[in-house]
This record gives structure tokens, C-alpha cells and sequence, in this order.
């Protein structure tokens, strides 16, 4: 089962962003915390070639939404990891404040 997401730039490099703090958590010998460290690193690496692409275009401007298509246990995990990662490192701007919640919102709506 594939969920299909559609985010501007904005979204795509707010999700980047906070994606990359999941290299920062401390070690873990809880498993369900290593596979969630597991999934994060998958999505983080997922959603840093996107932005890498759109920088290399020189699309950073450009209005279109990119598609991501997550399977489902990664659409979960990005919520879930988000949500955390929100808590933890809280961005100091509003508007990816604002940007990365909508996100979740968007995640919580198709997985439901």
C-alpha cells in the first residue's frame, strides 16, 4: 500500500530540514526506537536527494508540487517522526512551524 504526498518547496525543504536532526538522537538499545532511527534514516536520505534535485534544476522558485509516494509504514513513521522531532527541536520560524504541521495534518488525513 503506497500513500502519494504532494509538497512545495517550502514543505519539501521544511521536511528536509528536520529530517536531518534525526542523525542527531542520542544512541538507543531499545528496538523499537532503532527501527524507528531506521525508517527516519531511510526518510531522511528520501527527502534530501528531492531537495538536492530541485537545487541542481534551479527550481527553487518553481510553483509545481513534487510527488513523494511513501509506502505506508513510512508514511506512519514520517508522521510520527515529525511529530517528535517538532517537540524536540522546535523551529524558531513560524512559518515552517506552520509549514511542518500542516504536513502531519496531510499524513494523519491519508492514513486514517
Amino acid at each position: 500500500m503506497k500513500i502519494e504526498i504532494h509538497l512545495s518547496i517550502d514543505k519539501l525543504i521544511a521536511v528536509d530540514e528536520l529530517l536531518q536532526k534525526v542523525y542527531e538522537l542520542p544512541v538507543s538499545l531499545d528496538k523499537r526506537e532503532n527501527v524507528y532511527k531506521s525508517i527516519g534514516y531511510d526518510l531522511a536520505d528520501t527527502f534530501n536527494k528531492k531537495v538536492k534535485t530541485q537545487i541542481k534544476k534551479a527550481n527553487l522558485f518553481d510553483e509545481k508540487r513534487k510527488k513523494i509516494t511513501l509506502k505506508y509504514h513510512e508514511a506512519w513513521a514520517l508522521e510520527e517522526i515529525l511529530k517528535d522531532l517538532l517537540e524536540i527541536y522546535p523551529p524558531t520560524n513560524d512559518y515552517k512551524k506552520i509549514l511542518l504541521r500542516s504536513i502531519t495534518d496531510k499524513l494523519n488525513q491519508k492514513l486514517a
